[in-house]
């Protein structure tokens, strides 16, 4: 089990999601937890009772952590350096999951020489299947990226990139998760409109997904193999994927994740100005 204290300020669904995946992880204690957040008394309260974390002030948060995990969004994250700044320390590890914020802003921000991981996991940190990037900040250590990547990889994978692409990783699989979604939304409606029940076509759309992604973790077959593989001549695969193409369905979904990225680039610049 691990050693080091971890706090996290945020209180929100992702920190709640870390919590949960540390300790069910076994690789974490609960008495090594702090949490503390900006006003929601009872929220703080909830993930004290639930997971037996210990929930206290930013200044003893601050002041008793080797990690320091900032949890909250974007638009707060400056005003919390700003209050928590004069009792860090430049040999914590501090973590930030704030989108589109750069640790070069937060090192201005801070005035210290921090140590600094930039993470972005992304909603199935809930079910503890995130897929997580971090990148490694100058002052960070190998250490402390080890120690990073083990918080992370308590809700999923894990991959360390350039910090320059994380606002690719932003719009690929940060916002990925609501285009399968509405992919799978589509599916079920699909098979409701011709005379399945929501029931049995939810079913089947969702073990259709997790086989299809079962045979290309298993096989290491690209999807286009995969695809040509169900393909038969005149067959009835072969008809679906044509009016897919026809639509621009891949076209569509790489525009997506291009204006996903796009837009994340929009954000940061605004939230840094």
């Amino acid at each position: 089990m691990e050693k080091q204290r971890i706090g996290i300020i945020g209180a929100g669904n992702m920190a709640e999601a870390l919590i949960h995946g540390m300790i069910t992880s076994m690789r974490f204690s609960s008495q090594r937890i702090l949490v503390s957040n900006r006003s929601n008394r009872q929220r703080l309260e909830h993930l004290a009772e639930k997971y037996k974390v210990v929930g206290t002030s930013k200044k003893d948060l601050v002041e008793q952590s080797d990690v320091i995990v900032l949890a909250m969004k974007p638009q707060d994250l400056f005003s919390v350096i700003e209050e928590i700044k004069e009792w860090m320390r430049p040999e914590q590890l501090c973590i930030s999951i704030a989108a589109g914020v750069d640790m070069a802003s937060i090192q201005r921000a801070s005035g210290l020489e921090l140590s600094i991981v930039r993470a972005m996991p992304n909603t199935s940190a809930k079910v503890l299947c995130s897929a997580t990037a971090i990148a490694k900040g100058e002052n960070a250590t190998e250490e402390q990226m080890e120690l990073a990547r083990k918080i992370f990889s308590c809700v999923g994978t894990v991959r360390e990139v350039e910090e320059e692409q994380m606002d690719v990783v932003t719009g690929l699989s940060g916002s990925g998760p609501a285009y399968v979604y509405s992919f799978l939304e589509a599916m079920i409606d699909g098979g409701h409109r011709l005379g399945l029940s929501q029931k049995e076509s939810t079913e089947l759309v969702l073990q259709t997904l997790r086989g299809a992604v079962e045979m290309m973790t298993a096989t290491g077959m690209k999807p286009a193999e995969l695809s040509q593989q169900i393909c038969s001549p005149n067959g009835t695969t072969v008809a679906g994927l044509a009016v897919l193409r026809q639509n621009h369905f891949k076209e569509s979904v790489m525009e997506a994740i291009k204006a996903a990225t796009l837009r994340s680039k929009e954000l940061r610049k605004s939230v840094q100005s």
